[in-house]
């Protein structure tokens, strides 16, 4: 007797046992999804069932002049009110959302400046001379990288008139929210935010870029995601993809398979 009561406990301690471990599996999935961070997409699947939307409200960083230009830039966000100060699309910036954003801006390289807004999803090109507006995006998106010229009457380098730019704008890895985890696509555009060209491939994320002064080349380091496992990390490939800035195209890769084996060839002799 004593020995059916002792397997009947372990039966039921084992059910148990597993319906708590269940259990914590679903709070911790919940919990994750419901802190997941992103621009949060809604879903075309016409059988889910609707939402309610959060009511949204706009954030706009500091303005910013357009070297050689009259325009100015205008950085836009969003932020849901119903939303945590700790969870969704937010600036780097501690202020609060209602308020501009001191500091949106970082001198870079090549005299150009580099935007620092964190929850930018688009940027207003204002006219001051004809009081004329434009976006530079017509679709859902964070603007992961945007670089611009700026030079000052000191500068006496070359001087370049594009505007680079990276854009986050497609769910790669399919989880309802376009953010750090999805590819960025990279173009290059005129001054007027107009004529957008795409210089990266599919499925990538930009690391960094140069100038090459002589031939006018940008040279840009890229992230492939090399394994297909739809992350970006240290365990995928980087590419060095070289375009023209008077022409710009696809990059191309400045590395061939030869080179890559050579290498590969003469790294395996090492332990």
């Amino acid at each position: 007797m004593s020995a059916k009561k002792l397997i009947l406990g372990v039966v039921i301690g084992g059910i148990v046992g597993a319906v708590l471990v269940l259990l914590v599996m679903v709070l911790f999935e919940n919990n994750r999804s419901n802190n997941k961070s992103g621009l949060r997409l809604v879903a075309n699947d016409s059988t889910a069932v609707a939402e309610p939307k959060s009511q949204q409200i706009l954030v706009y960083g500091d303005y910013m002049d357009l070297d050689s230009t009259d325009f100015l830039l205008i950085p836009l966000g969003m932020k849901s009110l119903e939303e945590k100060e700790d969870k969704g699309l937010r600036s780097k910036s501690s202020d609060e959302y209602s308020e501009s954003y001191g500091r949106s801006y970082n001198s870079y390289k090549y005299n150009f400046y580099s935007l620092n807004f964190g929850n930018c999803n688009n940027i207003i090109f204002y006219n001051k001379k004809n009081d004329e507006t434009h976006l530079l995006l017509q679709k859902p998106a964070i603007i992961s990288q945007f670089y611009f010229p700026y030079y000052d009457e000191e500068y006496k380098g070359e001087k370049y008139y594009f505007i680079l730019l990276g854009i986050r704008e497609d769910d790669t890895n399919l989880d309802g929210y376009l953010n750090e985890e999805d590819a960025e696509t990279v173009y290059l555009t005129d001054l007027a935010g107009k004529n957008m060209f795409r210089i990266t491939p599919d499925h990538t994320q930009l690391v960094d870029w140069f100038i090459d002064t002589v031939t006018k080349n940008i040279l840009m380091k890229v992230r492939f995601d090399s394994n297909h496992d739809k992350k970006f990390n240290y365990y995928d490939e980087i590419e060095i993809l070289k375009t023209s800035i008077d022409q710009p195209i696809e990059g191309e890769k400045i590395i061939g398979k030869e080179i890559k084996a050579n290498i590969k060839k003469i790294l395996d002799k090492i332990k």
